[in-house]
């Protein structure tokens, strides 16, 4: 057979080679992420055959937990295998709300694993007298067991005739293994037996056998498994202090039990077997990270979640009545999976019990998350902006090939008779933008981020080039609002009504379209700071909206006072080429839907409402004080807003920091222009300040800093230099600071709390810092 799979059954690496390489014939793919892999092939007898390579699934800590358990107790978390965004988020939100509540009781009730061969008689008489038969061999069968394995005991046999057919339930306890293999092993050992004592005797000897007719439920949900159990039944109880549920799920107890009782009438209708919320979420991904059969989800998933009110406070109780679980023997032997068992403190023999009280436990505490997320109205809201009437033919990894890049690169570059002649994934960049991650969250579907390509072309004239570049695969605005919806549903009701209400009116609309328009102008002053565009791509059809840009160096180098000012004086170009010019930006349109003039007051509910919930659930990073000043400055903003509005405008990049630049042969690039907007040059100003400076920062050397730009700006034109100069700069600063402290800031510290940006506690105290220094220069 010419197309035999090569080295079958071969447990070396050489084997595996054959076998990748094989496949890369097969499929005409590179397969370039199969190339490494941390596991041995020596050492995967047992768990896979054809073995080619491994597939990487990230792993997020959730936790910690509280349990008062009878195996788990302490302070707990659980690596969550999962690429479902928001996930760890949620269950560490539930989490959060049990422990703080005094913790989750967990209580293994009983261990089983079934096994239930189907035998066939001549007639329904002799099936009968089987059935007597086989309970007077009790101890036989016990013996039998024995002879398989030391750690299998038999608990029950429960037989079910159907007509001249018998289904016989063996049921027994396996100890620290899931025990799929064991108690398939020791019953063929008790159907081997059974046939041979049975070989002379016609009276009562089975005409045919099945060793699995399907009784037993092995990896289906079933009422019998959930009745009679299969695998470890477990369950957990909370408690939730009424205080704890509207701080933390921002709900009452009422309006959760209501709730429930909702999803509970809807189950029934629907024969659903259980009424859980979602239980099979923690299932998976603690299956994934530490070695469970993974094809028991569908069965382990099954729950029983109740919700009721005793007195002011909320009690949640969850059943697993069949997960199937163990802690040795098949994948939990890997070295990823053995790893994290262990740091749950449950490898090996011993390990069982505790780990499904901790799976117990994290679905409890998912299940009360994802029930407040339900109730607060806000669960599908993102869904429902992003709901489409047509199927759409989205990119994926494998499009960023020569066919979609060639009429990109030709079109950008000019050259019709371009051919590109190789395309490669480039060398892995150090992360994505905040933009993508949050399209990402409410549109997982489609091919976004950043995504490094070498390629390769030959020009129409000259010789063939090699560049390393970067393919930027935008979200579409739509769904970075609604990304940010997702994430605010988890903050409460009324952050999440507030950003339905203005968060369309964002800067965030239209971002997609925004940043392709930014790079298809030609203005000097814009295009010396951009990154060289190789081509543009924007396909409605198919939600397509690409960049592919130079791929610029790795820079994480110091910001000195030096760096600073080259960067001031590199943006003030663009500054002062449109300052004052504001007005012929938005009739030109390029820059889309830019939020008007009195937006910033009108919002007013969700400025304060980003407030509030960072002060209630990040007290280490908005104190009491800096509380009061975010809140006076939402406060007033129906007046200084106003004044900022006379300040003279122009184009803003509106997000420079560090994140989003880059140095060039010695030469700022400032890149991730989606944001851009018209306000004063100040805001790019006090966003480049507060990202680069440390809280030790002075008023002498902020003063300096503004000299540096206003001087910078000034000198691009006659035109810009009398604006500069008919206007108080260190004013127009100060009122940019208001700005950002109420808008930016605020929108970062709110989503930390369910996300968290590394850069975040420097920045809130370098901003404080500004502010501080700025009332002292008013007085104030």
């Amino acid at each position: 057979m010419t197309d035999a799979i090569p080295g079958r059954g071969q447990y070396t690496e050489d084997a595996r080679g054959q076998r990748l390489n094989w496949l890369r014939a097969r499929s005409d793919t590179a397969l370039a992420s199969l190339e490494r892999t941390g596991l041995d092939a020596h050492n995967l007898v047992g768990n896979v055959e054809n073995f080619i390579g491994s597939v990487e699934v990230p792993v997020g800590l959730a936790g910690p937990l509280l349990f008062v358990g009878d195996a788990a107790r302490g302070s707990l978390v659980a690596p969550l295998a999962t690429t479902e965004g928001a996930l760890v988020a949620s269950a560490s939100r539930g989490a959060r709300a049990v422990t703080e509540s005094g913790g989750v009781t967990t209580k293994v009730l009983s261990q089983r694993m079934t096994r239930a061969p189907a035998f066939e008689f001549d007639d329904i008489a002799t099936a009968v007298r089987f059935t007597g038969w086989l309970r007077e061999q009790r101890g036989r069968l016990d013996e039998q067991v024995r002879a398989v394995s030391r750690h299998t005991r038999l608990v029950d046999v429960d037989p079910h005739q159907i007509g001249r057919r018998l289904h016989v339930r063996f049921v027994f306890e396996t100890a620290d293994a899931a025990g799929q293999n064991m108690t398939t092993a020791a019953t063929w050992q008790i159907c081997r037996w059974l046939t041979d004592r049975l070989a002379t005797e016609d009276e009562l000897r089975p005409r045919g056998l099945l060793l699995e007719g399907n009784l037993s439920g092995d990896k289906k949900v079933t009422a019998g498994s959930m009745l009679a159990g299969r695998g470890t039944r477990v369950t957990a109880e909370c408690r939730l202090r009424r205080d704890v549920v509207a701080r933390v799920l921002k709900s009452t107890p009422e309006a959760m039990v209501k709730s429930h009782t909702a999803t509970v009438l809807g189950a029934q209708q629907a024969g659903m077997v259980g009424y859980g919320v979602n239980a099979a979420n923690i299932v998976a991904a603690l299956f994934v990270a530490t070695g469970q059969d993974v094809a028991c989800v569908h069965e382990s998933g099954v729950s029983l979640f109740s919700l009721e009110t005793d007195g002011d406070d909320l009690v949640g109780t969850l059943l697993l009545p069949n997960l199937v679980v163990g802690t040795v023997g098949g994948g939990t032997a890997l070295p990823h999976q053995r790893d994290l068992l262990t740091a749950l403190g449950c490898a090996g023999a011993g390990g069982v019990r505790r780990f499904a009280e901790i799976v117990a436990g994290f679905a409890l505490a998912l299940d009360l998350s994802t029930m407040a997320a339900v109730v607060s109205g806000q669960f599908a809201q993102a869904h429902q902006r992003l709901g489409r009437a047509r199927r759409v033919d989205w990119l994926e990894a494998g499009d960023l090939g020569a066919a979609l890049l060639q009429p990109v690169l030709a079109q950008g570059l000019d050259d019709p008779r371009l051919h590109v002649t190789g395309v490669r994934p480039g060398r892995r960049l150090r992360g994505q933008g905040i933009a993508s991650e949050l399209g990402a969250l409410s549109e997982r579907r489609k091919l976004t981020g950043l995504h490094p390509v070498t390629v390769t072309w030959r020009p129409g004239e000259g010789s063939p080039r090699t560049v390393d570049l970067v393919a930027k695969v935008k979200s579409r605005g739509e769904e970075i609002v609604a990304g940010i919806a997702m994430l605010f549903s988890l903050c409460g009701p009324e952050l999440a009504r507030a950003w339905d209400r203005w968060g369309a009116d964002t800067e965030f609309r239209d971002a997609h379209r925004r940043e392709l328009a930014v790079y298809r102008r030609t203005e000097g002053v814009l295009t010396d700071l951009l990154p060289r565009c190789y081509g543009l791509l924007e396909d409605d059809e198919r939600e397509a909206y690409v960049v592919l840009m130079e791929r610029l160096p790795d820079d994480s180098g110091p910001w000195t006072g030096e760096r600073v000012d080259t960067t001031l004086r590199a943006v003030a170009g663009v500054h002062g080429h449109w300052l004052g010019r504001d007005q012929e930006l938005l009739t030109e349109g390029w820059l889309y839907r830019v939020p008007e003039p009195a937006y910033l007051a009108k919002a007013r509910e969700l400025w304060e409402g980003l407030v509030r919930h960072a002060a209630a659930e990040l007290p280490d990073l908005l104190d009491s004080a800096r509380t009061e000043i975010m809140l006076g400055i939402v406060e007033d903003a129906g007046y200084w807003t106003q004044e900022l509005h006379a300040v003279p405008r122009t184009l803003v990049h509106n997000d420079l920091n560090p994140r989003n630049i880059a140095v060039r042969d010695g030469r700022p690039v400032v890149f991730d222009w989606e944001l851009a907007t018209v306000d004063v040059p100040q805001r790019d100003v006090v966003e480049l300040l507060a990202f680069t400076l440390g809280p030790e920062v002075t008023a002498a050397e902020v003063d300096r800093f503004l000299a540096v730009h206003a001087e910078a700006v000034a000198a691009v034109s006659p035109r810009a230099a009398a604006l500069v100069a008919g206007c108080d700069w260190h004013r127009g600063y100060r009122l940019a600071l208001r700005e950002f402290l109420m808008t930016r800031l605020a929108l970062y510290a709110a989503g930390h709390s369910q996300r968290a940006f590394d850069f975040l506690p420097r920045v809130t105290e370098t901003a404080f810092r500004l502010w501080e220094l700025a009332r002292e220069r008013d007085g104030e």
